[in-house]
Formats: structure tokens, sequence, C-alpha cells
């Protein structure tokens, strides 16, 4: 080819460069260089379905989560949006351990500095959320795999994605500990997920408050189950769209089987009906409805083996339904949602009942006044009313209302109460008013006119030493309501913190080491009788718990008693503790302990210990040298 005859890229016609920039190894950087250099190819970048497109293939999540309906006019503006607040997400996470390490939670003034960023745009909840996230994985961006048609493989988000916090060493390096996964980053993950939980619970409240909103007909129990599952899963990837999607695989399932089953059937004819549309029947006789009814039953608990989880009824997985449909276990009301929803795209209207103790659905039967009961917990069985009346609990009043169709707030309120019942029987006190706290939000969203759920919630919030803003105000609201001298001292207490919350830090105060300490900070020990594994994340040259707490614990029963090093120690069921010197040793094998708060004092472990973060090593200076002999003993070093 003569040399005027080859062609350069800004020969090509602009569809053919519009093409090319399109594809997915051209970066967003990529384009703002491109755009640069000369004025054809910056009008080429310019197209906004190009940016659209960009956001699809670079941003997975967060396209994932854009209604469809969005509105955007101006893509490329969004990345740009996007892009500072990477920037500004990333400062701001970057410096919360030097503002928190002495607070237990995040302050009023750090939740109005996310408050902020997140009422700068219309999706930046959205947007927040995956940077936060992006952090928490290492900056990897999962693009969302497309549902599979196989029922028993629904790719259905858990409950509690654990972060991408590993990376291995090389296989061939001779250290057999550095051969284990290392978590990294720790610090700056574990203020990512409070600021993600806090933004993402931002989020939920206005989803429900517009859910709250709508006429009662288009209170849909199936979205309002997957907005209750994203309320109290604030770390999993968990969509409207996502979930439809799954529940409409099983709809097509039952279709596929009705095919097999009754060829000839009317709802093979129609498209599925569309989860936000309304039915006001049943579309189908009797006969057809059975058959529908069969095959529903078949692909739900002969092919899909779905059951009611007697064995671990009180389980939180059993109220959510994401976690319903991956586990295929769940209790009667959870269960009843997901065969409610199936029924209707197959257009079979299923009202829910809040019967005593059993939730259970109705139909009514085609031509006449009269319904059958159906109850999902065991296997789609079908009842009349009579017989549903029989197996009410000893002692309950026999009466026709309860077999009344119930409205969508009083299903919701009910799996709110079955919630605050796990909670209750959390092993551990911290667990389990994270989640009651949680009901009780969602509660008070639902019936704020209720005063003793708006009371409990502020209680809850001065009991946690949380959201003290909130507090105030909600005292205030109570107190236009009437006179209360606790609702008073509350609010008193409570704008006291407040105002000292402004204060600048105090500098941490280094802690001398003494000899008698034998061991460090960031050690992972195993308790000598009660064999559990943790981490020290700090230390006390004598027991100072009060005198009630020795008594208690059988401190006096100890050889050293009250006069030796107690460390406070992170546990790997999530507990903490105050553990007597001659109670530990130093663990023959460390592993990571998967304890929630790993990440406020720990920025790393290598494989046999943690690394403090600055704050750490600023309160136990001279820790270092000791762990290090320590660990150099045993060959770790």
């Amino acid at each position: 080819m003569e040399p005027s005859d080859q062609v350069g890229l800004l020969d090509l016609p602009d569809e053919l460069l519009l093409k090319i920039v399109s594809c997915r190894v051209i970066s967003v950087q990529d384009l703002g260089r491109g755009a640069a250099t000369c004025m054809r190819l910056r009008n080429v970048i310019a197209t906004q379905d190009l940016w659209r497109r960009k956001i699809e293939q670079y941003y997975p999540k967060v396209w994932d989560q854009l209604p469809s309906n969005a509105g955007i006019q101006d893509w490329r503006q969004e990345v740009q949006i996007m892009k500072q607040l990477e920037v500004d997400v990333n400062k701001l996470v970057s410096s919360l351990s030097l503002r928190l390490y002495q607070h237990l939670h995040l302050t009023t003034p750090v939740y109005a500095e996310i408050d902020a960023l997140v009422s700068s745009g219309t999706y930046t909840p959205i947007y927040i959320i995956n940077i936060l996230r992006q952090i928490v994985d290492d900056g990897e961006q999962h693009p969302t795999k497309p549902v599979e048609p196989e029922v028993r493989q629904q790719p259905v988000p858990p409950v509690q994605p654990r972060p991408n916090w590993q990376r291995v060493l090389p296989a061939n390096d001779k250290n057999s500990h550095s051969r284990r996964p290392v978590y990294d980053n720790m610090t700056n993950k574990y203020y990512a997920l409070r600021v993600m939980s806090h933004v993402h619970q931002g989020a939920c409240r206005r989803e429900w408050e517009d859910f709250v909103a709508r006429p009662s007909a288009e209170q849909s129990l199936e979205v309002g189950a997957i907005l209750m599952a994203r309320w109290f899963q604030p770390h999993a990837d968990i969509s409207i769209k996502q979930m439809t999607t799954v529940i409409d695989d099983i709809a097509e399932q039952c279709r596929e089987q009705l095919r097999i089953n009754h060829p000839d059937h009317p709802a093979l004819s129609v498209p599925l009906t569309l989860p936000g549309e309304v039915l006001t029947e049943s579309r189908w006789s009797y006969e057809k409805t059975m058959q529908l009814f069969k095959c529903i039953n078949h692909i739900l608990y002969y092919q899909m083996k779905m059951a009611g989880n007697s064995e671990d009824y009180y389980n939180l997985k059993n109220s959510l339904i994401n976690e319903v449909l991956t586990s295929k276990k769940g209790i009667p009301i959870s269960l009843s949602i997901i065969y409610m929803a199936v029924c209707h795209r197959l257009g079979i209207l299923l009202e829910p009942v809040n019967y005593p103790s059993h939730f259970v659905m109705k139909w009514k039967m085609p031509s006449v006044d009269d319904y059958e009961y159906i109850d999902a917990f065991n296997k789609g069985r079908r009842l009349t009313g009579r017989e549903l009346l029989k197996e009410l609990p000893l002692g309950s009043v026999c009466d026709q209302v309860l077999l009344t169709t119930c409205d969508a707030m009083s299903v919701f309120q009910r799996m709110i109460r079955n919630i605050m019942n796990v909670a209750q029987m959390q092993a551990h006190v911290s667990d389990h008013m994270e989640l009651f706290c949680s009901a009780t939000e969602l509660m008070s969203l639902l019936t704020p006119n209720d005063r003793s759920i708006q009371e409990l919630l502020l209680r809850i919030y001065y009991t946690l030493e949380i959201h003290y803003d909130r507090i105030v105000a909600g005292c205030h609201r109570l107190l236009t309501q009437g006179p209360s001298t606790i609702i008073e001292e509350m609010l008193a207490d409570c704008e006291r913190i407040l105002e000292s919350q402004k204060v600048v830090l105090r500098p941490i105060s280094p802690n001398p080491r003494y000899r008698e300490v034998s061991f460090a900070i960031g050690m992972v020990m195993q308790h000598k009788r009660y064999h559990y594994t943790c981490v020290i994340f700090g230390w006390d040259r004598e027991c100072r718990m009060p005198s009630d707490w020795v008594q208690r614990m059988g401190v006096y029963n100890l050889l050293y008693k009250t006069k030796q090093p107690f460390y406070n120690v992170l546990v790997y069921d999530g507990s903490h503790r105050y553990a007597a010197q001659e109670n530990l040793e130093i663990a023959p094998d460390p592993r990571p302990i998967t304890h929630s708060d790993v990440g406020k004092y720990f920025k790393k472990f290598n494989g046999t210990h943690y690394i403090p973060n600055t704050e750490l090593e600023q309160e136990y200076p001279e820790d270092e040298p000791v762990r290090n002999e320590l660990l150099l003993t045993r060959g770790w070093l």
C-alpha cells in the first residue's frame, strides 16, 4: 500500500469512530484524553449514548440500581459527578479513623458531612454506595450476572456478602505463613462499611416513604418484601430489578411445566402479568386454576425443594426474601409472599390473611362466593375456612374475622415483629440491640403516629449512643404531644452531648509499657480454658473493672487475681472480652479473627499477626518491639 493510501483513525466516518470508542477496552479516562486531542474526536466523544454505555460497562452495579425511567439527560455529567464523588468519598473515609478512634460510632458532625454528599444529586446515594463498595472490594467492579434459567441455581444475593479483603501471596514463597490470605486496608474498609450503612439506610428510608405514600392497591407485597430485605442488609447488593427477575424466572418455569402437562391451557397464550399490574380477580376457571396450582406446587416444592424451616424457625434469613430464594427455606409469611408473587404473574389473585400464629393466603373460587385457603409453609396445602379455624391454638376465639383479607402494611408490621423476636434471641447484646434498633426504625416509618414506637426508638438510640440529633428532634416532637420528665431529661443530656461533639478531638494519650505486660497489641491469642481465639487491641497493667464484675467473673479464683495485666480482646465469635494474662497464650496457628471491629484498630493481617493502625499505635507506642520479639522466637518474622 502506498503511503498516500494509508487510512488514519480520523479518516474513518463518525459512526465507526463511535463504535471504536464504545468498546469496553476504551476507559472513561481514555475518552477524556481523546477528547483533548482534536475537535472532531471531542464532538464524537460528546455523544450522550456513548457515556450512557460507559456507565453500563464500567459501573454495572450503578447501572443495575438506576431506574429504567431515570430521566438523565447529560450522561457525561453523571460520570463527572461520579468521578468527583470518588475523590470526596475516599477523602472522607480516610479521615475517619483519626476523627472517630475515641468514639464508639459515627458522630453527628460526620453524619452531617455524609448527608451533604448524599443530597448533592438525585442519584448520588447509588453512586456513593458503589464507591464505598469498591473500597471494601479493593476497587473491583463485578458486572451483574444474568439470571440462569435453571431454577435451582438462582443467583440471589447473600445476606451479608463478605468483603474481598483477601490477597493470596505467591505459592512458591518459602514461608508457609505468607501463603495465607492477607487482609489489607482494613481500617478504611471498616469505616467504608459504616458510611455505607448510613447512606444505604437513608436511601431505604426514602424508598419506604415513597412506598407508604402509594394507594394501598399499589402497595405490592413483593416489592415491600424486597425493600425489607434491603433495609436489613445494608452491605448486600439487592435490587428490585434483580429480585423480580428471579421470580419472573420461577413463573416461567411454572409455565414450562404447564406446557408439558396442559399444552392447551389459556395461560400459555398470554404474557406473564407484570408485577406492578393490579389484578382485581383471577383470570381462569376453577379447573384451569387447579391445573396451574399443581404446576406451581411442583416447581416450588418438588423441583426447587422449598420448605418451611421448622428446624431453625427464628433465623433472620427466614424473613428476607433473597435469603429464602437462596436457601429454599422460610417461614409462612415469607413463603406466602413468594407464592403470591408467582401466582400473580400467572394470573391468579391471592389475598393475604393475617391468621394467628400461621400466615396463610386465600383464593376466591370463580362463580361462587367462597374461598379456599392456601398454606405455603406446608407445600401449598389447601383448606376450607372451617378446616382452618379448627387448627386455631387452644384458648383462641373462633371467629370468621380471623379469615379476612389484611392490607400490605399489616403484613409488613407482622414481619417486623417477627424480626424483633429474632433480635431478642441473638446471643450477643450488641447484635440484639443493632437488629432490634433497625426493626424499630422501620416500624416507626410504618406507624408514625404510634407514640410508644417513636419513644422506644429514641430510647434505643440513647442506649446505643447514636443519632443524638434525631433524639433531640424526636424529643421536641413528643413533648409537643404532652409533658414527660424522662423525655425532658433525655433531651437535655443529648443536647449537651451534641455540643461536646463540636469540640476538637483530644490527642490520644500513649500508654507506657510495663515489664509485667507479657503480650502486645495485634497478637492472635488463645484462651487456655475456653479455647477461643482472639486478637489483643488493648491492655491494662491491672484489672480495672468494677468489683461486681470481678466477683461475677470469678477473678478471685485466679492465681494472680486482679493484680496482673488484663487484655481487651476481639473474639472470633463477635464478642469483646477482658481476659487475664494467666488465661492467655499465643495461638499456635494464628488465623484472621472474624470480628466486625477488627478494622477499627488494625490496618492489616499479614498471616501471623495484626498490624495496628496509626491511632492504636499512638496509644501503645512501645508494643511493636515486644510483639516482634515474640514473633521472632517462633520463626514468624
